[in-house]
């Protein structure tokens, strides 16, 4: 009787160990979020890249390749917004031999910026130039987050969340929706319109620079030239927004301040030219005076910039993509201004 039991357990290990082999195999074959090996380049021109990367990683992993032998001195840092502060408009701007890389990341938290400007620090490089792109989300978050596209790389904390790190990745990969649509894609080799929705395949035209880490998505820009890009579908994502004015709430609190300061002192160490810029977001709410203030005391009253709120810049859906995203043609009238001060 034991002699069949134990039996029994045994073929329901080895059956149940089946499906976690399989789809482990798969995850291990394609590698569909890029964390498990080396790349050259994150995003192949030559193929779709239909799978949304983590940003954090991407940067973190693409500055580490290349640092040796580029030596980066002036670093973007931000969120998704910050990306379309394009390398060739800011470096009239810098010394003509200036190093430049984009290290944001998706959803950026400043608990995350925090450790990137820390790390850069610690790998040695001079620190010549930093545009740091700010708003409420960013500032608001001084945690570490989860889930694969907001956990950050493990070179930003000693390596000490390897486990977490790909869990997140193997469990996002595991997820049915997401596998059934990628294995759907990877089959027949086509986009279909349930993929694009809850963000489980990606298939927008980019342009990466490897070197300085910069998307770019001239495809839109095209679009909008042609007057084919603001379609009925695009549009109906710009809502009505308050015609009078209102705030933000406090985001900067004590552990907020503790970073900044850690921040800012980097920042004096190194002697760095930094320019922070509240970003001119769609809903138009205005920047909370108080976390200005602390902004202003902090890194000085002509070093912070701040574009939020009603203004020329947000009253336009123009200058945007959707409201969340402004055009680069708005990121170089920003740094043209602030870098006239």
């Amino acid at each position: 009787m034991i002699k069949k039991f134990i039996g029994k357990i045994l073929r329901f290990s080895v059956i149940g160990l089946i499906p976690v082999l399989i789809f482990g195999g798969i995850y291990l074959y394609y590698d569909p979020f890029k964390v498990l090996y080396e790349y050259d380049s994150f995003y192949d021109s030559a193929s779709k890249d239909v799978v949304n990367l983590n940003r954090d990683f991407l940067s973190t992993s693409t500055f580490i390749k290349n640092n040796p032998d580029e030596q980066y001195d002036s670093f973007i840092l931000g969120s998704s917004r910050s990306i379309f502060y394009e390398v060739a408009d800011w470096k009239p701007h810098l010394s003509p031999d200036a190093k430049c890389f984009h290290f944001d990341a998706s959803g950026e938290s400043l608990w995350a910026l925090h450790k990137k400007v820390l790390f850069i620090d610690e790998q040695g490089n001079e620190i010549d130039n930093i545009l740091l792109i700010l708003d409420f989300d960013t500032l608001i978050q001084d945690q570490p987050k989860s889930g694969h596209l907001g956990v950050i790389s493990p070179a930003l904390v000693d390596n000490n969340n390897q486990f977490e790190f790909h869990k997140e990745f193997f469990t996002a990969f595991l997820n049915p929706k997401f596998l059934y649509a990628f294995m759907d894609y990877k089959i027949t080799d086509e986009i279909k319109p349930y993929m694009r929705k809850g963000n489980l395949l990606d298939d927008r035209k980019r342009n990466y620079d490897p070197l300085t880490n910069e998307i770019r998505f001239e495809h839109y820009e095209e679009l909008i030239e042609k007057g084919e890009y603001y379609t009925p579908e695009r549009l109906a994502v710009f809502y009505d927004r308050d015609s009078k004015q209102t705030y933000l709430k406090p985001s900067i609190k004590e552990n907020q301040k503790r970073m900044l300061n850690e921040i800012a002192a980097i920042v004096e160490k190194q002697n760095t030219k930094l320019r922070i810029v509240i970003s001119p977001a769609y809903d138009q709410k205005k920047f909370n005076p108080e976390d200005l203030a602390f902004l202003n005391e902090t890194f000085g009253t002509d070093s912070v910039f701040d574009f939020s709120g009603i203004n020329e810049i947000t009253q336009d859906y123009r200058n945007y993509y959707e409201s969340a995203h402004y055009r680069p043609h708005v990121a170089k009238q920003i740094m043209d201004s602030i870098y006239k001060k």
